[in-house]
């Protein structure tokens, strides 16, 4: 059966035995103070009148003091009555049928178990004040399990969850509350038993003072609510005016960073392709590594893709000289990983990126230049890149020489692991080759700049390449 529909069966349920247990009332003991009863019933009238609506769906109220007041001093006709007002009251002010129903029906079912458990209780204890209010702890009880377990069955059939469960989140951290609130009701019935109307009227003094320190507390509540729903629609709008901003300035970012890569291939075109493989490549083995996090990728990927950048400062003459270089020449050369440095170290975005670039001759023994880093000294990113640009050197055409098969680059890179190369990272290069070995050697392809390289093959911010 649908939910719906369970729903509406059981709230069926509920009314059809909460009004056979309000008929029962009246048979089962004669109204002897009408006036008392009559005051009890307006009593309640009143306290569900001055209920305090919550912020969210509900209403708070101090109807259950009234209603263990009826039960203790007037008997199942006095419950029942208040039972009925209660639900009528809630009626009036939520205009819910449904709900009206299901109401009269709970509390009228609660109202004539609490009356059976003060019945057996009083069998066992002798006339008196502290009868009374042991029958407001037991009624408050009663009450509050009929009522509590009944609402949570609705929830739990609605919720789709375990009736244990919606219980024990919703209700059952309130009962200690119920039994004090039982007792303040059996304290009212000791007032009208020695008091009379009186005396309840004036005992009812601190019920209204309580509903008043309620209505202010809630009052203030829900306009603090209110005041934080408006700051953090505030607040939401900016994140979205920020992150929309962010993005602007990451397109921003790529478009620059790989202009300049495309740049360099321009210029050195016995090159072309090399940045942006040798980037790609290096992520395959910082996920081997277990990098995971956007960041730490993409400081490495931009790093590897913009490790040539400082062949901007090198002329010509050098940098496209078709025969050996001259020892000044190579000193020139050698010098490109610093130019490259101070160009990116220029932008805070960048200043990760650019160590690894300072970095990218480095060798594991400490041979490498410019400040002779050995081991963990040298970054991580630029320990990867080293064998990601030596295999696509080796493997790559260049005008003086032909490229070597991929398994000539696995094996010098195997041979030069523990001097040349970081061996943690050999070993992530060894799982990731046998994939790389399948690929078009020396292909050209497009770059894949953070977070760009998430998607596909003709998305927007991959001009270059």
């Amino acid at each position: 059966m649908p939910i719906r529909g369970r729903v509406e069966w059981f709230i069926a349920g509920i009314f059809a035995a909460g009004a056979a247990a309000f008929t029962l009332a009246f048979f089962a003991q004669p109204i002897d103070y009408p006036i008392g009863l009559a005051m009890v019933v307006l009593l309640s009238a009143a306290s569900e009148w001055l209920g305090v609506r919550l912020y969210f769906d509900g209403r708070v109220s101090v109807g259950f003091v009234v209603t263990v007041f009826a039960l203790v001093s007037f008997g199942a006709p006095g419950a029942a009555l208040v039972a009925a007002t209660v639900a009528i009251s809630c009626y009036a002010a939520e205009k819910a049928p449904q709900k009206l129903a299901f109401n009269f029906g709970q509390h009228n079912l609660a109202a004539i178990s609490g009356v059976g458990a003060v019945w057996l209780l009083d069998s066992r204890l002798a006339p008196g004040m502290a009868q009374m209010l042991a029958d407001g702890a037991l009624a408050g009880v009663v009450l509050f399990l009929v009522t509590s377990i009944a609402v949570s069955l609705v929830m739990s059939f609605t919720g789709g969850r375990p009736l244990i469960a919606t219980y024990r989140a919703n209700f059952a951290w309130l009962l200690p509350h119920y039994v004090l609130l039982g007792i303040v009701g059996a304290g009212l019935s000791v007032a009208y038993d020695h008091l009379g109307v009186a005396g309840v009227a004036v005992l009812s003094l601190p019920l209204l003072v309580s509903r008043y320190s309620m209505k202010q507390m809630f009052d203030k509540t829900r306009d603090n609510v209110l005041r934080l729903e408006r700051s953090n629609e505030q607040l939401q709008h900016s994140y979205v005016e920020i992150r929309a901003m962010s993005e602007e300035l990451q397109v921003a970012y790529t478009g620059t960073l790989e202009s300049l890569v495309a740049a360099l291939d321009v210029r050195d075109q016995e090159t072309r392709g090399h940045s942006v493989r040798v980037a790609t490549h290096s992520i395959d083995i910082a996920r081997l590594l277990g990098i995971t996090t956007d960041d730490e990728v993409s400081t490495i990927y931009r790093g590897a893709l913009m490790h040539d950048v400082g062949k901007i400062g090198v002329p010509d003459a050098i940098l496209l000289k078709p025969a050996k270089l001259t020892e000044d020449e190579w000193e020139f050369m050698r010098r490109h990983p610093a130019m490259g440095y101070r160009i990116l170290a220029q932008v805070p975005y960048l200043r990760p990126t650019a160590r690894i670039v300072l970095a990218h001759h480095e060798r594991w023994d400490g041979a490498g230049y410019p400040r002779r880093l050995k081991r963990e000294d040298i970054p991580l990113g630029a320990r990867i890149f080293a064998i990601c640009d030596t295999y696509d050197a080796i493997i790559s055409d260049r005008p003086y020489r032909r490229g070597q098969t991929p398994d000539a680059a696995f094996e010098e890179i195997l041979r030069c692991a523990g001097t040349q190369f970081d061996p943690k990272v050999v070993e992530a290069f060894e799982a990731a080759f046998p994939r790389w070995r399948e690929e078009e050697t020396s292909a050209v392809t497009r770059p894949l700049y953070l977070p760009a390289w998430k998607r596909s093959d003709d998305a927007a911010g991959r001009a270059a390449g």
